[in-house]
């Protein structure tokens, strides 16, 4: 074979190759290299030869078909677009249907070697950015950064599921001995995928720790179901049950604290030092670590004493974009505090910096790398809600609001609002509810499922779900655990945001999808793809 023949050859058996691992890094470094190598992953799938044979193939595969069809559900949906630049929007932003898919399905098929690479690949590239991300959070003063979910390159919710999903292939690649991956020593093994919990729990992701939970105990029933002895059954058997009891206790301590009463009768005789009356407030029920928000307050002196050690004054906001006296109020309260001006004078300049960055209890400092103050936060807002009604400035809260306007929509519209007009059927449905939502807070809600009922109604959102469980069992993937806990993951992901709507989640789900189907059999399960075998 002459020079340029063996350049063209090796052109074609490692571009997209290099294309789909440049996909893998804009997953967790960079999303314009992400949409970049799916563009030129799907370019590539029609410039390495075998023209008239892919053609051929595109015709009669029907798992593919069947991912397509998705996207064609979308292009049907803009028939009834009344907003055209949000349904060009929706367009491009799934048009990853096509071109991941594609590009990927003509890839030179991969031997068991270089699936193994990819994977480490995958693994590696991950890991490294939780390395990259807590070195910036470690060095925040140069980066500007002091939390660990802005410090990620990409969405930290979409990045924790690709830290759950890299724990499982460390995992399952060992227990498999597949090759290149599969060899990682024990000991390296159980240090890199403890990193990743370690990071997890950083990034304060409770969608990714519950895709964890949900995926780990389905995990380990499959285990404990294949295990051989009938003691390592039992050990896997107390690992479930961990699994199990664990998260529900840690929670219910949380929710105890929170609930749990430390004043139960307010004193209205008592005096601040210097003599002055408080004031009560006891029809407001709010409490922070068992003490009541609005009890022993004399603002005099705490607007006097706080402006007098700091220089954003009480009226102004804090760095979370909330009035410093809301903040210094629950503050305060956290520790046990009256609110006067021996109360101020308790706080440190470590306390105050914490009032300033919109730190509303002194716990979030004491626990700010574990999932204490995101559930202590969740439980809060939803007591806020449930006391007051207004769901403003609170992730949880809004996201309700989100869920009743969707619901709404769905009753009016059963067959769906079509691609493109969620923003005119949202604020409608706003309105009818008489939601309390500021409009700049007024968003599409935030679940997969519900989102794709409100778009294409009951009858298109059950034509996805079949489309997709029928490429998968087309390729008999269901029998592949990765495949398994992959569905899993995104599943449990989506009842908490639009997972496949998002920019790294969907092409998360469809690279690895893809991969699944056409480059990783099962049972030795032939995919007929055009070209040759792949060989290294």
């Amino acid at each position: 074979m002459s020079r340029r023949g063996n350049v063209i050859r090796l052109f074609n058996e490692n571009a997209s190759y290099v294309a789909a691992l440049l996909l893998v890094f804009g997953l967790s470094f960079s999303e314009s290299i992400l949409s970049i190598s799916s563009v030129a992953l799907f370019v590539l799938a029609f410039l390495t030869g075998n023209f008239r044979q892919k053609i051929e193939w595109i015709a009669r595969e029907k798992s593919l078909w069947a991912l397509i069809g998705v996207f064609l559900i979308y292009l049907l949906g803009c028939l009834f677009c009344r907003d055209a630049n949000t349904g060009m929007y929706e367009l491009k932003k799934n048009i990853f249907w096509i071109l991941i898919p594609l590009g990927v399905a003509f890839m030179p098929k991969m031997n068991d070697r270089k699936r193994g690479l990819f994977l480490l690949s995958y693994v590696v590239i991950v890991g490294a950015a939780t390395l990259v991300a807590t070195l910036k959070l470690l060095m925040h003063e140069h980066f500007g950064i002091t939390d660990v979910r802005d410090a990620s390159y990409v969405s930290h919710v979409a990045f924790s599921l690709q830290i759950v999903f890299s724990i499982y292939v460390l995992v399952y690649a060992r227990m498999k001995r597949l090759p290149v991956i599969g060899s990682i020593p024990v000991f390296g093994l159980i240090l890199w995928c403890i990193w990743l919990l370690i990071f997890l729990g950083f990034q304060k992701s409770l969608i990714g720790f519950l895709t964890l939970l949900g995926s780990g105990i389905v995990f380990l029933v499959g285990l404990i179901r294949k295990a051989p002895k009938r003691w390592v059954k039992r050990g896997l058997g107390l690992l479930l049950l961990l699994f199990l009891l664990v998260p529900p206790v840690y929670v219910g301590r949380i929710a105890y604290r929170f609930f749990h009463i430390n004043e139960t009768e307010p004193d209205f005789s008592l005096r601040t030092a210097s003599g002055n009356s408080y004031w009560f407030d006891t029809s407001n029920h709010l409490l922070e670590n068992g003490f009541h928000v609005y009890w022993y307050l004399c603002d005099a002196e705490l607007e006097k004493s706080w402006n007098s050690i700091s220089t954003v004054k009480i009226d102004e906001q804090d760095a979370a974009g909330y009035r410093v006296y809301d903040t210094l109020v629950r503050y305060m309260t956290s520790k046990g505090l009256k609110k006067d001006s021996a109360g101020v004078a308790a706080l440190d300049s470590s306390d105050v910096n914490n009032i300033l960055s919109g730190m509303a209890n002194y716990l979030f400092a004491e626990k700010k790398y574990t999932l204490y103050p995101r559930i202590y936060q969740t439980i809060w807002e939803l007591y806020h809600y449930s006391q007051t009604g207004d769901p403003n400035n609170q992730s949880l809260s809004q996201r309700i609001e989100y869920t009743k306007a969707a619901w709404d929509i769905i009753r009016h519209h059963f067959w769906g609002i079509g691609t493109g007009n969620y923003r005119i059927e949202f604020e409608k449905a706003f309105e009818r509810i008489q939601s309390r939502l500021y409009p700049e807070f007024r968003f599409n809600v935030h679940n997969q499922y519900l989102n794709y009922i409100v778009k294409f109604g009951v009858p298109g959102f059950a034509v996805i779900l079949w489309l997709l469980f029928f490429a998968i069992r087309q390729k008999k993937q269901f029998r592949n655990p990765l495949m398994v806990l992959l569905l899993i993951i995104i599943g449990i992901a989506c009842l908490g945001d639009t997972t496949l709507e998002t920019h790294v989640g969907l092409p998360f789900f469809l690279l690895f999808l893809s991969l699944f189907l056409w480059h990783f059999p099962q049972d030795e399960i032939q995919n007929n793809l055009p070209g040759e075998q792949e060989r290294m």
